[in-house]
């Protein structure tokens, strides 16, 4: 997606001339259409960055819109700007699984479009500049799960880490280190750009370590295939010498050499209808405290947080 782009979808002529004026003056390219059935396949002609919708576009609703766009891969990311007659709990739609950007109360002065363009525009790009672009940090990912906390929505989270990454890394340098840290990001946008649902939240968290939001009954699905891709692939980041051998030869807390096993997977998952969480750190720390109970155990493993209390 081009952030320098605009498309508006808009019934109202007058409306939407202004917008584009505004908007062009400013710098952007901008684009229009005044249906909701054409929003979709006129923003990935137009590989639109921000897209501004109006919530009683004709033909198909902009929730509806917003919906269809979340839920198309290509273009699941880009901002969305709505425009209302009065104001919406965004909320309650992050609730519903419909993660909007903005909205704007209708009428509003031009400069109001402007202003809201560029605040979107620069959290985009603060996601895209980011060492994984398209997965947002941990303070966008507290603030997502306060806000469904609140909402009471019900959520599953994928906790990720890579098991063996730091010895990988002695041996093999943080290059390579770095190229399997974006391999497996790869692996989860992929995996869950295939989910028929736009309620995906993706986060890198630091280093080696991922989380995922993502609907309650989808948690297990996707860890698992996560774990599986991750398993069948990962001897490709090895010398050939290593892979026969099985992982890399280390030093023990005794000083034996012995052969540490090739990098697997903790995943921990987390889900918020399965006790009564106040807090996102509550949620983190019980992810953490699985990942460590499963990084004693030798291959790759996804458990489940059973405690209701």
């Amino acid at each position: 997606m081009n952030l320098e782009r605009v498309l508006i979808a808009e019934f109202d002529s007058h409306l939407t001339e202004l917008m584009v004026v505004r908007l062009s003056n400013a710098g952007y390219q901008v684009a229009a259409c005044t249906k909701g059935d054409e929003v979709l396949e006129k923003a990935l002609e137009f590989d639109a960055g921000i897209i501004i919708v109006d919530q009683k576009l004709p033909e198909k609703d902009g929730l509806e819109v917003c919906y269809e766009l979340r839920l198309n891969p290509r273009t699941r990311r880009v901002g969305i700007l709505l425009l209302t007659d009065q104001a919406v709990d965004l909320k309650d739609l992050a609730k519903l699984g419909l993660r909007v950007d903005d909205q704007l109360v209708k009428p509003f002065n031009p400069r109001g479009i402007l202003f809201k363009v560029h605040q979107i525009m620069a959290a985009l790009r603060a996601l895209q500049s980011s060492f994984i672009p398209g997965f947002y940090g941990w303070e966008a990912l507290r603030k997502e799960i306060h806000d469904r906390l609140q909402a009471e929505g019900s959520f599953a989270l994928l906790f990720i880490d890579i098991k063996e990454f730091r010895i990988y890394n002695k041996y093999y340098g943080y290059s390579a280190g770095d190229e399997v840290v974006q391999w497996l990001a790869r692996i989860i946008q992929e995996i869950t750009d295939e989910l028929t649902t736009p309620d995906i939240f993706l986060t890198h968290i630091q280093g080696d370590h991922f989380a995922v939001m993502l609907p309650q009954d989808l948690g297990r699905e996707v860890g698992e295939k996560i774990i599986e891709r991750f398993d069948r692939e990962i001897s490709g980041y090895y010398r050939e010498e290593d892979r026969e051998r099985g992982g890399l030869v280390v030093e023990d807390r005794e000083g034996q050499m012995t052969t540490g096993g090739l990098m697997s997977l903790a995943v921990a998952l987390v889900e918020s209808g399965e006790r009564k969480f106040t807090h996102p750190l509550e949620i983190k720390e019980v992810g953490e405290e699985i990942l460590e109970y499963i990084k004693v155990r030798p291959g790759s493993h996804l458990m489940q947080e059973r405690r209701k209390e």
